[in-house]
This record gives C-alpha cells, sequence and structure tokens, in this order.
C-alpha cells in the first residue's frame, strides 16, 4: 500500500509491462504453434478434436474466408451462438485480422439484438439455426448478411467462410497500437441503465493472460484441461477462460449448454484437472444426491467468479470433494478480471489479491475521501486490463472512467491488511440471475410502455441458487386494474428467459425517490431484506 498526495491506493506486485504490449494475434499464434499436435479443443459430443497447430491453420483460413467477404481491420463480425468449435475459429479469425467480435447473448429478444449489430456496424452475423428466427427479425431491412453454422438453408454458410479462406491471401499486418485496437465488443450495464458496447482491445486480454499465470504461480500448462460450459459470448467465458487456456497450452472441452449431470460425466471421462465455474454451479454440486458417484479426482483447482460466493458454500463444496481446490476471482466486464485467490492463501469470501500492476482505491461515496485497511467503500480500479470505454457513448465512458485512469466499480469492498478484497455490496443497479446480467433500466422501460402501469422500479431479490431474482415494484394507473400474473406474463413475452420477473410483483402507491427523480433502489432492498428477515 502506497500514499500519494492524501490517497491511500492498494497495488498488485508489479511485473514488466513489456510482455503485453504486443498485437494478440502474433502472439496467440506463436504460442499455440508451439504446442504442435497437442489437442486444443474436444468436441465431446462428437468426440472430434483439433490440435493447436491445426487450430491456426484454420483461424487464418476463417480469417481469409472473412476478409473475402468484406471484414476489414477495425470492423466487426457479429456472432449470435452458443458454444461449438466454429465460434472458437471465428473469434481467433477476427484476431487474425485485426477486426473484432461483437457477441450479443443469443438469448436477446430482436429489438436488442438489432440495437447492438447497429451500434457495432457489422455486416455479416453468424449464427446457428436455434437463433435464426431472432436474428432475421434484427436484422430485417437492412443490408446486414447472415452466415448460417450448420445446414444449408439459402443463407451464407459457414462452410463458405472456409472455401473461401482456402485460397492464399496475405493477412493485413498487426494493428499498430494494440492499445486502442479493438478485440471484443461485449455489452454490460455498467454501474446503471441499459447494456452498453465495451471495447476490450488487444491489450487488455494480452495484459489478462499474462496476470492470470503471473499472480500466484502459473495456474494453467500443457497439463491441464478444462470442460468449457462458460459461454463464449460473456467476458468470463471468452476473454478470462478461452484466452488463458489457448495461451497456456491447457485442452479445451468444450460444452455447448450447461447439464450438471453431463458437466460431470465430462469432467470425469476427460479427467479436466482446472475448471472455471460460478456460484449457481457451485450450489448443483454442492446439493447433488450423487456427486461422490462422479470420479472428480483429477480435479486440482477450480476458478469461481462472475457473482459472489459466499464462505459457507465454498466450505461445503470442501467438505463434499473432500479437499479444498477451489479459487475465487472478481471481475467485470469492464476489466475482466482484478483479483484471484490461489490455493495457497485460503480465505473463505475473499475474493482474493489484487492481480499484477493492478490498483486500487476504496473511496467515501458521499464524501470521496479515499479510505484504508479494513474501511468500506466503493471499489474504484486501473490496470491494463480495464476497458478502453463504451462505444459511441462518451458520457457513459467519463462516468466510469476518471482522468486519472481509475474506474468506477459499483461495488462496495473492503481490502485487509495482508491485501485480501472482499466485495461487500453493489452500489450499482445490475441484477444478476445465475451469472447473467439483468439491466433494471431495460425490464422498467418495459413494464412502463404497459398502458395500465404509471410508474415501476425493478430490484434483485436474493435468492440462494440464481444469485438474484427481478423482482418489479410496480404503480397502476389510478382506476386500473392489474393482477400479478398479468404483468408477469407481460414481461415474459418481451425478454430472455433469463429477465423473467421470478422475484413477483408488488403493488405500490408510489416508487421511493430522490429530489433529483433518481429511483431508490436501496430503500426497496432494504425493505425487501427486513421483510425476509421477519419470515425466517
Amino acid at each position: 500500500m502506497e500514499e500519494k498526495n492524501e490517497e491511500i491506493v492498494f497495488s498488485g506486485r508489479q511485473i514488466d509491462s513489456r510482455v503485453y504490449e504486443g498485437p494478440l494475434w502474433p502472439f496467440l499464434k506463436e504460442r499455440m504453434e508451439s504446442y504442435g499436435s497437442l489437442i486444443a479443443l474436444v468436441n465431446p459430443y462428437t468426440e472430434e478434436e483439433v490440435c493447436f497447430k491445426d487450430l491456426v491453420v484454420l483461424a487464418e483460413q476463417v480469417a481469409r474466408g472473412l476478409m473475402k467477404l468484406g471484414l476489414k481491420q477495425g470492423a466487426a463480425l457479429c456472432v449470435v451462438s452458443r458454444n461449438n468449435v466454429e465460434f472458437v475459429l471465428l473469434i481467433l479469425g477476427t484476431y487474425a485480422i485485426g477486426a473484432f467480435v461483437h457477441t450479443p447473448n443469443p438469448l436477446s429478444m430482436p429489438d436488442e439484438l438489432r440495437r447492438q449489430i447497429e451500434l457495432s456496424e457489422a455486416k455479416h452475423v453468424v449464427t446457428t439455426p436455434e437463433f435464426i428466427a431472432s436474428v432475421q427479425e434484427a436484422v430485417k431491412d437492412t443490408d446486414t448478411k447472415i452466415i448460417i453454422v450448420g445446414p444449408r438453408d439459402g443463407n451464407l454458410n459457414f462452410s463458405d467462410i472456409l472455401a473461401l479462406g482456402s485460397e492464399d491471401v496475405l493477412l493485413p499486418p498487426a494493428p499498430v497500437d494494440p492499445r486502442t485496437a479493438i478485440a471484443s465488443l461485449l455489452f454490460s450495464s455498467g454501474t446503471t441503465g441499459l447494456p452498453k458496447g465495451v471495447i476490450i482491445t488487444q491489450r487488455n486480454i494480452m495484459a489478462w493472460v499474462h496476470q492470470f499465470n503471473a499472480h500466484d504461480g502459473p495456474l494453467l500448462s500443457t497439463d491441464d484441461t478444462t470442460v468449457l460450459f462458460l459461454q463464449l459470448f460473456h467476458a468470463y467465458g471468452q476473454v478470462v477462460a478461452l484466452s488463458a487456456s489457448l495461451a497456456y497450452g491447457c485442452r479445451v472441452v468444450l460444452v455447448t449448454k450447461f447439464e450438471i449431470n453431463e458437466f460431470l460425466s465430462f469432467v470425469a471421462k476427460y479427467r479436466a484437472t482446472f475448471l472455471f465455474v460460478v456460484p449457481p454451479v457451485i450450489i448443483a454440486m454442492v446439493n447433488h444426491p450423487k456427486l461422490s458417484t462422479y470420479d472428480l479426482s483429477s480435479v486440482r483447482q477450480a476458478m469461481s467468479a462472475a457473482a459472489p460466493l459466499g464462505k459457507e458454500l465454498e466450505i461445503q463444496l470442501s467438505q463434499k470433494m473432500g479437499r479444498t481446490f477451489l479459487v475465487q476471482g472478481y471481475g467485470m466486464t469492464e476489466n475482466m478480471a482484478v483479483t484471484l485467490r490461489s490455493l495457497r492463501h485460503q480465505l473463505p469470501g475473499s475474493c482474493g489479491r489484487l492481480l499484477p500492476n493492478t490498483q486500487a482505491k476504496i473511496v467515501d461515496p458521499v464524501s470521496g475521501k479515499t479510505l484504508g485497511v479494513n474501511q468500506a467503500g466503493e471499489l474504484y480500479i486501473r490496470g491494463p486490463q480495464v476497458m478502453l470505454g463504451y462505444l459511441k457513448n462518451h458520457e457513459a465512458t467519463g462516468q466510469t472512467i476518471c482522468s486519472d485512469g481509475f474506474m468506477r466499480t459499483g461495488d462496495v469492498a473492503r481490502i485487509d491488511a495482508d491485501g485480501f478484497m472482499y466485495i461487500l455490496d453493489r452500489l450499482k443497479e445490475l441484477i444478476k440471475f445465475k451469472g447473467e446480467q439483468v439491466p433494471p433500466a431495460m425490464l422498467e422501460d418495459i413494464l412502463l410502455n404497459h398502458p395500465n402501469i404509471a410508474d415501476a422500479c425493478v430490484i434483485g431479490k436474493p435468492d440462494l441458487e440464481a444469485g438474484e431474482l427481478p423482482r418489479a415494484y410496480v404503480v397502476p394507473v389510478e382506476g386500473a386494474k392489474l393482477s400479478e400474473k398479468e404483468v408477469i406474463d407481460y414481461v415474459a413475452k418481451r425478454v430472455p428467459s433469463y429477465m423473467q420477473l421470478r422475484g413477483g410483483v408488488e403493488f405500490r402507491a408510489f416508487i421511493p425517490k430522490s429530489p433529483s427523480g433518481k429511483i431508490l433502489r436501496r430503500l426497496l432492498r432494504d425493505e425487501l431484506r427486513q421483510a425476509t428477515k421477519s419470515h425466517l
């Protein structure tokens, strides 16, 4: 910890920043080629395998094909899909060109898909038959082309990309400045409001890859296998898990959709050694009546992130497994990861110490004064993994990234004398349902379009299995008759499954607001917390 100009700044250890200052694709290509015939990707449903050297060849073939279709350096390719090998090739192919991949949640409604595609200016959308109807609706009356991964259906097909890429075409030179070259566009609500396009640069990914294995000794190597069910449209799946695995030669068993028994079977079958998990999966493991029937002895370590994990749950899992193997990380889409706990420093409840070359401040949200050891306040982060900003949204970027480079996280945290961080609460409005982001503003906008709703507010209702359930507080139009079921059904028709009002609906005479008109969600959360306690 250092003090400067009365500001208290906590710091991770220093590593040479030159290791992550270069362009992304040449780095990944060199690493993957060095692993040769070692297996990189496994399709567990067909048992097809792709080795690292072939993955490089295929990625550059995809890159050439995309260039033939008009994808240029600095331009976006949109992918709307669940996990599959083609998704990985498209991600790597955009890296090879110096273009970027835009990956909306495939469960998004057509209107939201359209908004995001228009923002990214993507001229091609790659999808699967499962999501073709939503994509077609989203790009209707535009010149955006659809590419299908699957049987031919009259649209361009992924096999066309491979065919076009079979011709010898020179790939463009690496982007001049990896600090500003976009690698991935992911969407997040940040600390407030509607989902915004998070600009993840090549340097952001390069930095994370080096921070990951330099934190407290190497975490991944060519001896490792992971079963990756985390979706590649999410920062945790695409940037954190996939990039680190490929960079360090870890075999990736790519799961399309999570199902607990299938997941445990794959872990046992492929002798997985390292797992990237989320709290709902840990809950499913702890509560699984036949967990002991699966041979999970190969798992030496697992990393939990994307949502808070209570220490009681950590302890329960350790007892079920007969050993301690879980570490916890903390991050956001906007900064990928900023802390990680190691097995050498088990401290249940803590999300670990700051990653190398990362700094933090704890700031009093009222006075703006920086706080010290074991004092709770809003967490500010600065480091090479912090996003460049929000695409075409200077106002939101300015509200999130300060002039000194520190990023406001919207989370309340404290850091102890040994540098271990604890996430205590959230200032931000975002609801997390099973690791999925649910922006209250989006649900409130839908509710306010109902002819019989005068005002509305949405908060997260704590839930042991899901993390939080979206719960609405509704003010009916005077004289109107509304039922809870009517409101729930109205929203359900307009949002994906994970955004539905599973936390219920409560009717109110008014929504509490500040003098400036800002909804005081904290009051409703406190009230709900008290009501929950009184029923225990």
